[in-house]
């Protein structure tokens, strides 16, 4: 075993950013292997390496668990495979003429927490952060409104970060280029890339699973090889079009569209965005403004995400109107605050009413309408937060792109060692931002597991140990994972109504959740995580 080394970060200054404290840290080299090269023709092949853990997939989530797992059970031997080699962060951040980009994450804190002192000290100095202290959240044919702040999550969540954040959006390019970094500086994980996995051969009783995979050359004068490792477990960090799982069969999954796009894209608007979410609902989905890094500080532009989930002909409607056209389109949804509750009862209906009826039921609407205002206008008044006015956007910068959504979620995460994580084992609608997130939550949940498998003595070489340890792994997360989405699902519906005594519903439900203080805690805590033992 190599020397063990020590590792000191101080806490980067909060100048608007996140700022971390840090402790020292003591780091264990794994044994490292040498690769013997047998031809010299243009594909040669090499002796196999055996490792106890294999990631394939280097974003965000399977970089993440790599840097996790090399800390937290030294012990194991780890690689980390993907077919793309990320560059470095500081080629990533030097470039001056760089715009922020669409593909960004809203990050709670606690996945926050598992990035780590150093790549939170890098983004914070670049500036490739845009930390937020407050959402809101309004509908568009109510009255309603939620505020979260960070004074809404408790005391330990607020410790987990230093800060008073309610979360952050960080680009995807910067922030897995930054784990990389660490990753290659520490020498601790074996980084395989750019390579191809060509087959996966499951392991027969004891033994081990083995991936043979095509490794590509930096010089075109020099061979590829193709190279054949032996591992005690293969976590697939793919994504949702996981090859891993694809290629093994042995992952059935539940599946279905939203019946909705996503259209986002990167803007430019008038004034400070106050580091403050904004998302508001319609029948056709939620519009999201969110903070991003900007330059704004040397003179230049402030920038924000758009998110804008609609059905596919609107999509498709917007994707073909002209720049001013979809900023104008944008401002009048965000511009607009709360409104009064449609009709509860249809004016159609009453006039067809006897006069006594039709009188009555005005009064029941006048009533209705009433209470929701009322419940409105009281809690912005006891909690001293009004609605607050989104900047005007003034311009689109850069491409629009348009997805789908869907729901997709593997009926079992583990197998004979392999394991699914994040997009690899589910996928879900974005409204809620859980989908990184939860990613991060297998990320953290698959670590305790493995490690106490080590602690306990049983490893993961053998079969009980490594059994047992994945087992849990696949029920801690499918509950919280299925509960997710079976939120987001009842999300979906009920601010997809136009139904008036339903949305008269919402709006009352939405105003008591924002002024019952432990009800909007409770629930802003079990969104992000942070309520639950550790």
């Amino acid at each position: 075993m190599a020397s063990c080394r020590h590792f000191t970060k101080t806490a980067f200054e909060n100048r608007g950013r996140l700022a971390y404290n840090s402790k020292p840290r003591k780091r264990c080299r794994p044994f490292s292997r040498g690769i013997q090269q047998l031809s010299g023709f243009s594909t040669s092949t090499v002796t196999a390496k055996e490792y106890d853990v294999t990631i394939v997939g280097g974003g965000a989530v399977g970089s993440v668990l790599a840097k996790q797992l090399s800390r937290n059970v030294p012990s194991l031997s780890i690689s980390l495979v993907d077919a793309r080699t990320p560059p470095s962060f500081d080629k990533v951040v030097g470039d001056s003429t760089t715009l922020p980009s669409p593909r960004a994450y809203a990050l709670s804190p606690r996945s926050l927490n598992l990035l780590g002192d150093s790549v939170m000290e890098k983004l914070g100095d670049s500036g490739r952060i845009a930390p937020y202290d407050a959402m809101q959240v309004w509908e568009s044919d109510g009255p309603a409104i939620l505020n979260f702040t960070h004074d809404d999550l408790n005391e330990k969540a607020s410790n987990a970060t230093k800060n008073e954040v309610l979360g952050a959006v960080i680009e995807d390019l910067p922030m897995v280029a930054s784990l990389w970094d660490e990753l290659r500086s520490d020498g601790a994980v074996d980084l395989i890339s750019p390579a191809s996995i060509k087959k996966i051969v499951p392991p027969k009783n004891d033994e081990k699973l083995e991936i043979t995979f095509e490794r590509g050359s930096l010089s075109p004068e020099s061979p590829s090889t193709t190279e054949t490792i032996g591992t005690n477990l293969l976590i697939a960090a793919d994504g949702g079009n996981s090859f891993v799982r694809r290629t093994l069969g042995i992952f059935p999954t539940v599946s279905f569209g939203y019946g909705r796009q996503a259209v986002t894209c990167t803007v430019a608007i008038d004034s400070s965005i106050q580091k403050i979410a904004f998302q508001r609902f319609q029948p056709n989905g939620p519009i999201a403004l969110l903070p991003v890094w900007d330059k704004s500080s040397s003179g230049d532009k402030i920038y924000a995400n758009i998110v804008w989930s609609t059905t596919p002909d609107e999509a498709k409607e917007l994707m073909a109107l002209s720049e001013g056209e979809f900023v104008e389109r944008i401002n009048n949804l965000l511009q607009s605050g709360p409104t009064a509750s449609p009709p509860l009862i249809s004016n159609e209906f009453k006039d067809a009413m006897p006069k006594p009826i039709s009188d009555a039921l005005n009064g029941v609407d006048m009533v209705s309408q009433t209470i929701s205002s009322s419940l409105t206008m009281s809690g912005m008044a006891e909690r001293q937060r009004g609605f607050a006015v989104p900047p005007l956007v003034t311009e689109i910068v850069g491409r629009t792109f348009a997805f789908d959504l869907n729901l997709m979620h593997a009926r079992n995460y583990v197998g004979p060692r392999v394991a699914l994580i994040g997009d690899a084992a589910h996928t879900l609608h974005p409204m809620a931002g859980q989908g990184l997130n939860l990613g991060m939550g297998d990320v953290e949940c698959i670590v305790k597991n493995l490690k106490q498998a080590v602690e306990s003595g049983m490893g993961v070489g053998g079969t009980a140990g490594l059994e047992y340890a994945l087992q849990q792994y696949e029920s801690e997360r499918q509950r919280e994972v299925v509960a997710t989405m079976g939120g987001i699902q009842f999300l979906h519906g009920v601010f997809g109504t136009t139904f008036s005594p339903a949305v008269h519903a919402r709006s009352v439900g939405m105003n008591i959740i924002n002024s019952a203080g432990p009800i909007r805690r409770k629930l802003v805590q079990v969104a992000l995580r942070i309520a639950r033992d550790r």
